[in-house]
């Protein structure tokens, strides 16, 4: 039987003091959970002192996309590699503003679930969010 997980995407909000806050203030309410699995996503510039600030509690951290490739001359990219050796355990790929906004399709986002599994992260993909989907 599949385990349950309860994601936040934090999306662009959150400095990294305002993100360790809530880490904060949410490890006292979900130190109890159980049968489920909880995991938030914060920005990319919060995801080393929200993993320090998660340690010894059961949330684990996302980040909130990658690239398939593991290095070279890809500016702004992060991947799977660099995002396993900050602490994430999980990545979101796919999702619908990811699609919409930067033209992502079936194929990239492919080559990102992929390149994330080979790494060891656990991938929370995204299939579809408007109302037709």
């Amino acid at each position: 039987m599949r385990t349950p997980i309860i994601a936040g995407n934090w999306k662009l909000f959150k400095t990294v003091g305002e993100a360790v806050a809530l880490i904060n203030e949410l490890k006292p309410s979900v130190g109890t959970a159980a049968g489920v699995e909880i995991v938030i996503a914060p920005v990319f510039t919060a995801l080393s002192a929200v993993v320090t600030a998660t340690a010894g509690s059961q949330i684990k951290v996302a980040a909130q996309d990658c690239f398939w490739e593991e290095e070279g001359a890809y500016t702004g990219e992060v991947s799977p590699k660099l995002l396993k050796d900050v602490g994430c355990s999980h990545v979101i790929i796919g999702h619908s503003e990811r699609r919409q906004y930067f033209g992502e399709t079936d194929e990239t986002v492919n080559r990102k679930a992929k390149a994330a599994l080979a790494d060891g992260l656990t991938v929370l993909m995204c299939v579809g969010e408007t109302l037709a989907e």
